[in-house]
């Protein structure tokens, strides 16, 4: 059987270098908020429809909307687009319930399940993605972080527990041809070197344990663009998966005055410092996640920017991951039409929340707090405790915006809401999908 390997700088796949570029499968197995279109992490949201329609109405909820997120069809699309890879983001809670000890959820194994049986079907390479964790690996939303602070570093327990959970799937899916690797853990942040170290050297033996077949992919410190004390392992199947978002961390690159070529030069500056681990470290070293939202400005400029960072990553032959293949139209290739009646509830979200708002009030809090009471707070400290109160706001979000909206929706009709994001409601952003097609043909 054959299996996607790395040979010095680059993956191989039966003898021959190969190419692998696509999308991020996120908001499926893990909720995200501006994606998903609903504020607060996974695990509020999901407490949010808890206490609307029971537990077991909420279980047939996300029971119908795992069924109906990611399909056959969706697979065809992605096919015709040129896609050979997808990054598959899960949350933990998928195998393990908090309260439970000692078994997996075989939930996971059945999402797992169907997803790599389309991937053989339709000869396109997963890579899953633990993007959550107990305890978080970061402090933000997408690592379902609902207080702002990660504690997965502190507690060395909540660390083997991971271990062992990709030890269960590795030992599941060792012989799944259409498995590219295993992404051991999504952006970390806020981390301690040693203690990173030590779960990726302990988590890469539990997995060698059952599997010598595939990749193990590390990401670095500070959401994956910091590898500076990541430790060389002795792994032969190693790859480092770096995220890029210019435009986060640098908004200055938006500014419409600012020259095409002046800012594909800033871009690809950025991206050069990223991809020179690959000589740093001697192996494979992609582009995990990058992409740009509905916040860049109108789809025309936004794709400008999509296409230019990519045209940058074709030039040095990096393989990408293009973030995201569906959510509720912020920046995907695939979504929700208007029609469906889960855009309709995303718009009446919209007029209280968003993330941008959130930032902004999160913004506020700490400029009050430090004009009247606090005046030697540093910017260190404003970047941590930003998370923190973002955090306490998520309190607020699922009592006066998500619960009394979904208050208003019988359990019957959100069940039919569930089916929403399935390809038959959605839309195809068609300039998305051209471009893919001219650069993968």
């Amino acid at each position: 059987m054959e299996f996607i390997k790395v040979v010095g700088k680059h993956f191989c796949y039966k003898g021959e270098k190969i190419r692998l570029r696509g999308f991020g499968v996120g908001t499926w197995l893990n909720l995200e908020h501006f994606m998903f279109g609903i504020p607060t992490s996974d695990q509020m949201i999901q407490s949010a429809f808890e206490t609307v329609y029971g537990k077991e109405g909420a279980g047939q909820f996300f029971k119908v909307y795992r069924d109906s997120f990611l399909g056959e069809k969706d697979f065809q699309l992605l096919k015709a687009c040129g896609v050979n890879f997808i990054r598959v983001p899960f949350n933990y809670r998928l195998f393990i319930n908090d309260n439970g000890i000692g078994e997996w959820k075989e939930e996971g194994f059945r999402c797992f399940d169907r997803l790599f049986a389309l991937g053989k079907k339709y000869e396109i390479f997963i890579m899953p993605d633990l993007h959550t964790t107990p305890g978080a690996q970061n402090p933000d939303w997408h690592s379902d972080n609902s207080y702002g602070v990660p504690l997965f570093w502190k507690y060395q327990v909540l660390r083997r527990q991971m271990t062992k959970l990709w030890g269960a799937i590795a030992a599941r899916y060792s012989e799944e041809p259409y498995l590219m690797g295993y992404d051991l853990l999504n952006e970390p942040a806020m981390a301690n070197w040693d203690c990173m170290n030590e779960f990726y050297e302990e988590t890469i033996e539990e997995i060698r344990k059952v599997d010598k077949n595939h990749v193990i992919v590390l990401e670095g410190d500070q959401f994956s663009m910091d590898f500076s004390g990541l430790k060389h392992f002795d792994d032969s199947q190693i790859a480092l998966g770096f995220h890029y978002y210019p435009t986060v961390w640098h908004p200055n690159l938006l500014e419409r005055d600012l020259d095409r070529k002046e800012r594909m030069k800033q871009i690809a500056n950025g991206l050069d410092q990223l991809v020179q681990i690959r000589e740093q470290f001697g192996c494979p070293a992609f582009c995990g996640e990058y992409g740009y939202g509905a916040d860049c400005g109108e789809p025309e400029y936004t794709i400008e920017l999509v296409k230019d960072t990519m045209e940058l990553m074709e030039e040095r032959e990096i393989d990408w991951l293009l973030w995201c293949y569906k959510d509720a139209h912020f920046m995907s290739l695939i979504s929700p039409t208007y029609q469906t009646n889960w855009m309709k509830l995303v718009s009446q979200i919209q007029k209280e929340w968003t993330q941008d708002i959130e930032k902004e009030q999160a913004g506020k809090l700490l400029d009050e707090i430090a004009e009247k009471d606090f005046t030697q707070i540093t910017e260190e400290e404003r970047y941590l405790l930003q998370f923190r109160l973002r955090a306490a706001l998520y309190v607020l979000q699922r009592n006066h915006v998500v619960i009394p909206k979904l208050q208003k929706i019988p359990l019957d009709n959100m069940l039919s809401m569930a089916k929403d994001f399935a390809y038959e409601n959605c839309e195809i952003y068609e300039n998305m999908k051209v471009l893919m097609q001219q650069v993968l043909r």
